[in-house]
C-alpha cells in the first residue's frame, strides 16, 4: 500500500480508495501572519454566529497555531497594526503564538523541531511548504486562508486521496553534495508539474544515505514538483533523529506495490553539485554542466533546446564560465538548519567573503541560532563578513530583509526562484545547496565545487550529460501561446445563451507554469483588502497588451477569461491570486491544467476552473469562448471549435453550487443546528 493511503487509513481507522473525497481531523493546523489575517477576516463575513465560532476555535484550541515568520521583525505601520490585531485575538482565544523571540523561526521548522507535529499525525497548514513534515512521516501539506477559516471552527479539511508516485533512491551522495542538490536534481528530471495532485513518495536502498535534513529539503521542494505530499517512511534514521522514548506508528514503503501510477529510479551517486537557473525550480542544471556551457558559449547559443534560464547569465560570465554573483542568501525553511550552518562556516572558517557580495544567513530556528551560538558557528560567519539575521523567511518572499535590485545576482538556498518574487524583475535568483552558496559568497561568483573528474570521465562524458539535459528540458519545456489575432479566421455564430452578450468571453492567452507571484506578485500580498488584488493580476506575466486593456477597463475582466496552457497557478498557497482573478469579474478561467493548490483555492472561493487539456493551446488572444454546461464543452465560437470540459467531481459539484467552501460549510453547520434541535424536542 501507499504511504499516503496508510497514512489516511491511519487517522480515518478504515480503508481509503484513490480519487475519494474525505473529511479528514486534523491534528495540527496554523498559519502565518497574513494567511491568519486573511482566514479571521473570512470567519468574521462567514454568516457563523459569534457563538458558533468561539466554541469552534476553543475546540481546536490545543490542534492551532498562529506562527509570525515572514514579515517579523515587521517593517511597516500597517502590518504591525495587523500583527497587535492577531496577538489580540490569539490572547482572547488561548490559541499558542510563535512570534519574534526565544522559540520563534520558521514555521516549517519549529513546528517539528518542537514536537507539535509527529509521524502519523494530520497537519494542515496555510503555507505551501506545509508538506516539508512529510519527512518524518506526517501527512502534512499547505491549504489557503479559506481552508484555514473553516478548519479553525471545524476541526478538519476536505482532502482527496491522491495518486502516488514512488522514487526509489539507489547509492548513496557524493562528497559536497546534500539533499539540496537531490530535490532540485528530481525536479529537473520531472518538472515542476511532474507529480501535480501526486503524493511523492521516497523509498529504495540508498534511502537509509539520506539523514533527516536532507529528506526535510525534498519533502519541503516536493511542492515545487506539484505534489500534494511529500513522504518518507518511518525508518532507522528517523528513530535515531527523535531519539528514544518517542513512540509513532510504523510506516514502510512497498516498493512493489501495483498501486504506484509512476515509479523513477534515481543513483545518488551519480548527482553532482546542482543549481537551478532563473526563473523556475526545474531549470536544473550540474554545475559542471554549467561552466561548460558557459565556457563554450559560442557552440550553444544558437541552439533551439537551449535550455531556459542560461543565456542572461551568460551575458554576465567570464571567460572561465564563473557568473559574478551580487548577493547570497543562506537560510529558509529549505535550508536554515544547523546541519546547513555547519556547512557553511566550513567553508567560511578563517577566511572572508567575497568583497562587494552581500551574504546574508538566516537561522530557521531561535533553537537553531543558539545552537550556532554554542558551536561557535555565528562568530565564524561574522568574522568571515556576514550578516546574520534573527529566525524568519528573509529575502525568500520577497517583501521585508534582501530584496534584489534591477539587474542583479544572487544564489539563495531557498525553494523558489520565479521572475519578481524577490525583488526586481530583472534580478535573477540561482537556486543552490548551502555548500555551493557558501562557495559563491566566498569567491563571488557562482561556480561548481570539486573536480569534473568527479562526476564525469572525461570531456565527452560532460557533453554528453548535456545533450541529454537539453533534451529533458526540451521534452517539457512550455508550449508558445498563439497569439494571432482573432480577425484571421471567420467568425462563428454564438450559440443561443452564450455569455458576454452572445459573443462569448475575450480570450488572454498566457503560457505554461504560469505561478502564483506572476498572477499577483508577492509585494502586493500585504495589502489587507482583497478588493484591491484585482489592481494588480498578472503584473509580472509580460503580456502588456492585456494589462494596457485592463487599466484601461478599470481592472474590469467581465466579459474576458484569462487562458493559461499546463499547470495554471503553481507556486504559492496564497489565495490572494485566485481572490484577484475573481475580484475582476472572470467569469472563469481556463488552462491545458491547474496547479494543486491553485484548484483548490479557486474551488474553495467559487472561483470556476475550465480544464480542456491540449485545446488550450488552440486558443488564440481575442478569440471568444463559451461554456456550454449542458453539453460540457468549451466553444471557441471565433473558429466554431469545441473540447469537452473536464468535469467536476460530486463534491466539487456541491462546492461550486454553494459558492465555495465557506458557503457549503455554513449550510452543513445549519443542517447540524436543525437535527440537534429536532433531537432535543
Amino acid at each position: 500500500m501507499t504511504l499516503v493511503k496508510q497514512l489516511f487509513e491511519h487517522k480515518l481507522g478504515r480503508p481509503v480508495s484513490t480519487g475519494e473525497v474525505v473529511d479528514l481531523p486534523f491534528d495540527l493546523c496554523w498559519g502565518s501572519e497574513m494567511t491568519v489575517k486573511w482566514a479571521l477576516d473570512i470567519l468574521r463575513d462567514s454568516g457563523f454566529d459569534d457563538a458558533y465560532i468561539a466554541a469552534g476555535l476553543a475546540a481546536q484550541r490545543e490542534k492551532t497555531a498562529f506562527v509570525f515568520d515572514h514579515v517579523v521583525p515587521t517593517h511597516t505601520a500597517s502590518m504591525a497594526s495587523i500583527l497587535v490585531e492577531l496577538r489580540r485575538f490569539a490572547r482572547e482565544h488561548g490559541i499558542r503564538v510563535f512570534d519574534v523571540g526565544y522559540d520563534g523561526g520558521i514555521q516549517h521548522k519549529i513546528l517539528i523541531e518542537q514536537g507539535l507535529i509527529r509521524p502519523g499525525d494530520v497537519a494542515v497548514g496555510a503555507d505551501s511548504h506545509s508538506c516539508t513534515a512529510g519527512a518524518i512521516g506526517s501527512l502534512a501539506t499547505g491549504i489557503g486562508s479559506t481552508d484555514l477559516a473553516v478548519a479553525l471552527v471545524r476541526g478538519s479539511c476536505w482532502m482527496r486521496v491522491p495518486e502516488a508516485t514512488l522514487v526509489r533512491f539507489h547509492g548513496s551522495l557524493r562528497p559536497h553534495v546534500q539533499g539540496k542538490d537531490v530535490a532540485l536534481y528530481l525536479c529537473g528530471l520531472i518538472g515542476v508539474h511532474g507529480a501535480v495532485y501526486r503524493s511523492l513518495e521516497f523509498g529504495g536502498p540508498g534511502l537509509a544515505s539520506l539523514a533527516v535534513t536532507d529528506r526535510l529539503s525534498l519533502s519541503n521542494m516536493a511542492v515545487e514538483m506539484g505534489a500534494k505530499y511529500g513522504l518518507f517512511p518511518t525508518d532507522g534514521v528517523l528513530a535515531d533523529y527523535l531519539g528514544d522514548g518517542v513512540e509513532y506508528p510504523s510506516f514502510t514503503v512497498d516498493e512493489d506495490d501495483a498501486g504506484y501510477a509512476d515509479v523513477i529510479d534515481v543513483d545518488l551517486g551519480l548527482i553532482e553539485p546542482t543549481v537551478a537557473l532563473p526563473f523556475s525550480p526545474d531549470n536544473a542544471v550540474g554545475t559542471h554542466q554549467l561552466r561548460h556551457l558557459l565556457r563554450n558559449w559560442d557552440e550553444y547559443k544558437d541552439r533551439e533546446d537551449l535550455m531556459t534560464g542560461v543565456a542572461p547569465l551568460a551575458r554576465r560570465a567570464d571567460e572561465n564560465g564563473a557568473i559574478p554573483v551580487d548577493q547570497v542568501f543562506i537560510g529558509s525553511c529549505t535550508n536554515g538548519h544547523l546541519e546547513d550552518l555547519r556547512v557553511v562556516a566550513d567553508v567560511l572558517r578563517g577566511r572572508r567573503v567575497h568583497e562587494g557580495v552581500r551574504t546574508i544567513v538566516i537561522p530557521a530556528s531561535q533553537k537553531a541560532y543558539r545552537a550556532a551560538m554554542k558551536e561557535g558557528l555565528i562568530d565564524v560567519l561574522i568574522e568571515a563578513g556576514c550578516y546574520v539575521e534573527s529566525s524568519s523567511c528573509g529575502p525568500c518572499i520577497g517583501i521585508k530583509s534582501g530584496v534584489l535590485g534591477k539587474g542583479e545576482v544572487a544564489v539563495f538556498t531557498s525553494n523558489r526562484n520565479f521572475r519578481g518574487r524577490c525583488g526586481d524583475v530583472d534580478a535573477s535568483v540561482v537556486l543552490a545547496s548551502p555548500a555551493v552558496a557558501a562557495r559563491a559568497a566566498l569567491t563571488g561568483v557562482l561556480a561548481p565545487i570539486g573536480d569534473r573528474s568527479d562526476y564525469y570521465a572525461d570531456e565527452d562524458a560532460l557533453r554528453s550529460g548535456i545533450e541529454e539535459l537539453f533534451a529533458l528540458h526540451a521534452a517539457r519545456e512550455g508550449r508558445a501561446p498563439l497569439t494571432g489575432a482573432a480577425d484571421e479566421v471567420p467568425a462563428a455564430q454564438a450559440p443561443a445563451g452564450g455569455g458576454a452578450g452572445g459573443g462569448g468571453s475575450r480570450a488572454w492567452v498566457f503560457g505554461d507554469h504560469v505561478n502564483t507571484d506572476v498572477i499577483l506578485p508577492g509585494v502586493f500580498c500585504q495589502i489587507p483588502d482583497p478588493a484591491e488584488y484585482k489592481k494588480h493580476i498578472m503584473a509580472h506575466a509580460g503580456n502588456q497588451p492585456f494589462l494596457d486593456h485592463y487599466a484601461a477597463s478599470g481592472h474590469d475582466l467581465r466579459g474576458s477569461v484569462i487562458v493559461g496552457g499546463m499547470n495554471f497557478g503553481c507556486g504559492s498557497s496564497r489565495e490572494n491570486a485566485p481572490m484577484g482573478i475573481k475580484a475582476s469579474g472572470a467569469p472563469f478561467v481556463v488552462a491545458h491544467s491547474f496547479a494543486r493548490i491553485f484548484f483548490r483555492n479557486a474551488l474553495n472561493i467559487g472561483l470556476r476552473l475550465v480544464e480542456v487539456g491540449e485545446f488550450a493551446y488552440e486558443i488564440r488572444e481575442g478569440d471568444r469562448l463559451v461554456v456550454d454546461d449542458e453539453r460540457g464543452e468549451l466553444l471557441n465560437v471565433t473558429r466554431g471549435t469545441s473540447a469537452p470540459i473536464a468535469p467536476p467531481s460530486p463534491f466539487e459539484r456541491e462546492l461550486l453550487g454553494a459558492g465555495g467552501l465557506v458557503a457549503y460549510a455554513g449550510a452543513r453547520v445549519r443542517a447540524e443546528q436543525v437535527r440537534a434541535e429536532a433531537s432535543a424536542v
